[in-house]
């Protein structure tokens, strides 16, 4: 039973371990081929969600950027208490050529956060796994 359990956590973790792989890849080559400029926060939308502790107001960034000079408008996922940006600041980003509405902010985790927390699930997967063969079969 304990070979079965283990052998399914190697299994799901070598999976997500390629998705994450596939995903990383796939935010490298968006930032590479894309078109990065900056965008301007003209607005931090407040967002209210009701929960059993009570009411709590996170806040989005509205950003404005130009595009062929045409203004689009974007919100990220982003939400925090305080804002993460002030009205006014500086954000770069980058579009994909192809659609000036698929747009990601340029940071570690604006980019990379799928690809992170398919990382951050499949690692510990591997280590039990393979570390629970490995003991057993006397290498470790």
């Amino acid at each position: 039973m304990a070979d079965m359990i283990h052998g399914i956590l190697v299994l799901v973790g070598f999976v997500l371990l390629v998705l994450g792989i596939q995903l990383f890849i796939s935010s490298c080559k968006f930032v590479a081929n894309g078109i990065k400029t900056q965008a301007t926060v003209i607005d931090n939308i407040a967002i209210s969600s009701q929960s059993d502790a009570g009411t709590s107001i996170m806040y989005a960034p509205l950003l404005e950027y130009d595009v062929k000079s045409e203004k689009n408008t974007y919100t990220p996922n982003l939400r925090s208490n305080p804002p993460a940006y002030d009205i006014g600041e500086k954000v770069p980003i980058v579009y994909s050529k192809k659609n000036s509405q698929n747009v990601r902010i340029v940071s570690f985790w604006g980019v990379y956060l799928g690809s992170n927390i398919l990382f951050a699930f499949s690692l510990p997967m591997l280590l039990i796994g393979t570390g629970y063969f490995l003991f057993k079969w006397g290498i470790i």
